[in-house]
């Protein structure tokens, strides 16, 4: 491999269909005498190389020591495209591509080196209410009880009550307990939400299913058009948006359209809307769950349906997540996009673009997507070290996100489906090999199989018995989680808070994590982190809500990226760290005091403006 410190390739993605993309390659002369450049592009579907653009030599950039060659091109379809570069040197053919470890240009030479990535898509415009806002996910059943009539007292247990996580007696595990949270139990809290963040800050409350439904979590939909009996009902929803609406909040509703519960009626009457693997007497159910029936999105009257649902939904919200969006038919995204002309997020867990290939960000689905990828990066450099996968997926997912897109998905280090931020970030099982798709794939663990079987009661007691961080890792905790948070709310998109973050509340997966908001016992050092963050995304509201990023640095032990004339500079480790190129001193924030212009305390960070 010959010196891959003297070629640089740049070029401009993600691209509105129809609009120019820009190619430089910038190589040392010293190679020899550079002639025949080219991009070669290739399209899923099609043969490498079907579309070219030809890098002329650009004598107003090039110099003695360095040429330059520049191409534009534009695609008339939206996609995800690879490309290499082809050219001679000397007479020679020779071929560059992307060294992907060393996050560089580099001659191929017989090695499997990557191709440079490029997306095109459809133009489209997302809500500018949520660039550069916070999100707030609450569970509701256990955010806050409020006003519960009293015909619902017998079928709602004490607040300070631990998670049902055993089988019921018939060796069933079921999630039938409930707390009592409700809708008017929010409002009773909107204050507390807004102090998160300044006013001047839009928060987006992100609610877990209201609708009717059997379970305490909601996913199982038995009544589409019915606010849960112990919820409220939609004058009450509507108060909430009202009053939201008053401190510059946004309300956003979970919605579950590739399966309901098998106690909706819909099933006997409109059976058609469903799949089955024997027509009308087996149903087929979502990863075999015999209470979450599918819907056959091909049905008319699935379609039927889904338009009335987006209706109800539009009068209300200020926009939807869809559950499992990557199960559902990209024609059913196309669909759902057409009747519903709010903002729409999904569930993507992989890379929204390359992860399955799939039309999520083409501009005629999806508005946003869960960025999960961005906090299982950050949990493996910030836990790990692990610099190089955190360099690869943001640079990734920056170069190839929409801008719009980019701006409006919401960074998620938690939520109601995996474990909380301290028990990642210090307790046992986590997973920091890429092998595992994410860090909290516990259940992975040979140590939870006996004769190849899981043992889920082995898996929950286990979970039960080490519910809380032991004390003597506590600190140790607040500190990752303070470097968590700080990049989360510091790159590019909106952070999203599950409630009880900001309170310190811990716990493994579900039902561990989705225990009561602790109102009576929260912990202050966590809510200082939060609000001071909160603090920093207002002070550089403008900043926040663009997609302007570039890593300058990083390391196992620091991190160093820009945003407009902002230099980020975090310290992942518990010694303290010389930072020649920057004045510590002069920063307009910091995680924790500083004391030296040229050191940055161990697990620290500072903002710098340039």
């Amino acid at each position: 491999m010959q010196d891959n410190k003297k070629i640089l390739v740049h070029y401009s993605s993600p691209n509105i269909v129809g609009e120019r993309m820009d190619i430089t390659l910038t190589i040392s002369n010293e190679f020899g005498f550079v002639s025949d450049a080219v991009a070669l592009f290739n399209k899923r579907g099609e043969q490498p190389g079907t579309t070219r653009c030809s890098l002329r030599y650009d004598e107003t950039k090039s110099n003695e020591t360095e040429s330059t060659f520049s191409g534009t091109i534009k695609f008339d379809s939206p996609g995800y495209r690879t490309f290499y570069i082809g050219l001679k040197i000397n007479g020679q053919v020779c071929k560059i591509e992307y060294d992907a470890e060393e996050d560089c240009a580099v001659f191929a030479d017989g090695r499997d080196f990557a191709f440079w990535e490029c997306f095109s898509h459809y133009y489209f415009k997302t809500p500018e209410w949520i660039k550069g806002a916070v999100m707030y996910q609450i569970f509701v059943d256990t955010f806050c009880r409020s006003e519960l009539p009293e015909e619902f007292n017998d079928r709602v247990v004490s607040w300070d009550t631990f998670p049902k996580w055993k089988r019921d007696a018939d060796g069933v595990f079921r999630n039938d307990q409930r707390y009592g949270g409700n809708i008017k139990g929010i409002i009773k809290k909107l204050p507390y939400i807004r102090s998160l963040v300044p006013e001047e800050t839009t928060i987006v409350l992100y609610l877990t299913p209201i609708t009717q439904s059997p379970s305490q979590n909601g996913y199982d939909t038995s009544d589409y058009e019915k606010v849960h009996e112990m919820f409220g009902d939609w004058d009450d929803v509507e108060t909430l948006v009202k009053e939201a609406h008053k401190c510059n909040m946004r309300v956003i509703l979970d919605v579950v359209f590739n399966h309901s519960s098998n106690e909706n009626p819909l099933l006997k009457e409109d059976p058609e809307m469903y799949s089955w693997i024997h027509k009308y007497t087996k149903p087929a159910c979502w990863w075999g769950y015999e209470g979450l029936v599918e819907f056959n999105k091909d049905s008319p009257r699935y379609v039927e349906h889904l338009k009335k649902w987006l209706a109800l939904y539009e009068k209300y919200f200020d926009g939807i997540r869809l559950d499992v969006a990557d199960n559902l038919p990209d024609f059913t995204l196309k669909i759902i996009r057409k009747f519903f002309r709010k903002f729409i997020i999904g569930e993507v867990w992989k890379n929204a673009v390359t992860g399955d290939f799939r039309e999520f960000l083409f501009g005629d689905e999806l508005d946003a997507n869960m960025n999960y990828q961005f906090g299982i990066a950050i949990y493996r450099y910030i836990r790990y070290g692990n610099y190089k996968n955190f360099r690869h997926i943001v640079k990734k997912i920056c170069k190839l996100y929409p801008k719009e897109a980019l701006m409006a998905s919401a960074i998620f280090c938690t939520s109601h489906d995996i474990p909380r931020m301290p028990n990642i970030l210090v307790g046992d099982f986590m997973k920091e090999s890429i092998e595992y798709e994410t860090n909290w794939d516990m259940e992975k663990d040979s140590y939870w199989f006996t004769n190849g079987v899981f043992d889920t009661d082995r898996f929950r007691q286990w979970e039960f018995d080490h519910d809380q961080i032991p004390k003597e890792l506590l600190e140790l905790a607040l500190n990752m989680q303070a470097l968590t948070v700080f990049l989360q709310y510091t790159l590019p998109g909106l952070p999203s808070i599950f409630a009880g973050d900001e309170a310190g509340s811990m716990g493994y997966k579900d039902p561990m994590n989705r225990k009561p908001f602790p109102w009576n016992n929260i912990d202050e050092r966590f809510l200082k982190i939060y609000k001071h963050m909160g603090e920093l995304r207002n002070r550089y509201h403008e900043i926040f809500a663009s997609t302007n990023f570039s890593i300058i640095q990083v390391d196992e032990k620091k991190l160093v990226y820009k945003r407009d004339n902002l230099i980020f500079v975090i310290n992942r480790t518990s010694e303290n760290i010389f930072i020649g190129e920057y004045n510590i001193k002069n920063a307009s924030f910091a995680l924790k005091n500083v004391e030296e212009e040229h050191v940055l305390c161990a697990y620290n960070a500072v903002v710098i403006e340039m």
